[in-house]
């Protein structure tokens, strides 16, 4: 089997823990815990969300998504990024989803590096904006650059989002798309941040080996159901043991991704099987965290792998954005 890259260091920092251990084990114990915040929905009612309690509620946007990266960021490239010079970043990030929320700006990624007191390679690195499965082509864009020619040992692949922002709400709540009393289809808002460190064969020790990776666009028109989630989840599937022995699928309690995710694994029978393939779904622990999603799977799986309590030595992660853009990668044990 050919390993697409190793995974060399991992940061995790979610509303459940600090680091990438503590957010891994509280996961696993099912610790969900949301919270009311001080926004309210048009029935005057306020409204829940999973956040970090030691972010001030008060900081949102820019700064809040700053504030969540920068440990996480700490985390993964320590002990490597000093040492290897500017590293390049490939990040996924939310789209604007209202006129109201503050502008992420063209210097995220630079502010980001700065406060992380990490040297980002930033000629090299890229923000990518497609929401939850945008880490999957950003993961894609790190193993290329780690792939290039004269290229250095190590890339930083990662992704961060926060719900708790008073513009973002009230849009999520015009679209009734959260969880509420009255409002059935809707999901619980979260906020994550997580990377990890991509290296080559030579360059560290590794926690995890990237197997593979695959992206893809759904049709917009409406005449298809999950038919790029179904080539992607099945092109990354053909990279693992069959049946797949570990599935992490995003979807939340919103009914058009559950039953998109129905339909990949059922047009997917030979890859996944009803008793033997696992299925995690980490929403059910943490809430949505967006684009951030891929990042915090990995993340989690890399420390299942690193912990011992993964069910299987091999995992797939599939993401499917708001939009058109989906996405899958595995990762296996090192």
């Amino acid at each position: 089997m050919t390993t697409m890259g190793l995974v060399a260091g991992v940061g995790m920092s979610t509303p459940l823990g600090l680091d990438a251990r503590q957010s891994a084990l509280m996961l696993r114990a099912r610790k969900l815990s949301p919270g009311k915040t001080g926004h309210r929905d048009r029935r005057g009612n306020s409204i829940g969300d999973v956040r970090a309690i030691r972010i001030d509620d008060a900081c949102k946007g820019r700064e809040r998504l700053i504030e969540l990266a920068a440990p996480a960021l700490v985390e993964a490239t320590r002990g490597i990024g000093a040492a290897k010079g500017p590293i390049p970043l490939f990040l996924s990030l939310p789209p604007r989803r209202a006129e109201e929320e503050e502008p992420l700006g063209p210097d995220f990624l630079d502010v980001l590096g700065k406060r992380a007191g990490v040297a980002v390679a930033l000629a090299a690195s890229e923000a990518v904006v497609l929401g939850h499965a945008g880490f999957a082509a950003a993961l894609a864009r790190g193993l290329a650059a780690l792939a290039a020619p004269g290229a250095g040992p190590c890339v930083v692949v990662g992704g961060v989002d926060s719900h708790h922002d008073p513009a973002v709400l009230a849009a999520l709540d015009k679209e009734r798309r959260l969880h509420a009393e009255g409002a059935w289809n809707g999901f619980i808002p979260s906020e994550a941040a997580a990377f990890v460190v991509l290296a080559r064969q030579d360059a560290a020790p590794p926690i995890a080996r990237v197997l593979a990776v695959a992206t893809g666009m759904e049709r917009e028109d409406g005449t298809e159901i999950g038919e790029a989630a179904t080539e992607v989840a099945l092109r990354v599937a053909g990279a693992m043991r069959a049946p797949v022995p570990w599935v992490l699928p995003d979807v939340n309690g919103e009914r058009h991704r559950v039953k998109e995710w129905s339909f990949v694994r059922i047009r997917n029978r030979s890859a996944f099987d009803e008793a033997k393939t696992i299925e995690t779904r980490l929403y059910d622990e943490l809430g949505d965290v967006g684009a951030a999603s891929g990042a915090v799977h990995a993340a989690y799986a890399c420390m299942a792998f690193r912990l011992g309590f993964a069910p299987a030595p091999e995992a797939l992660v599939t993401l499917a954005s708001e939009g058109p853009a989906r996405g899958a990668f595995a990762l296996g044990a090192p």
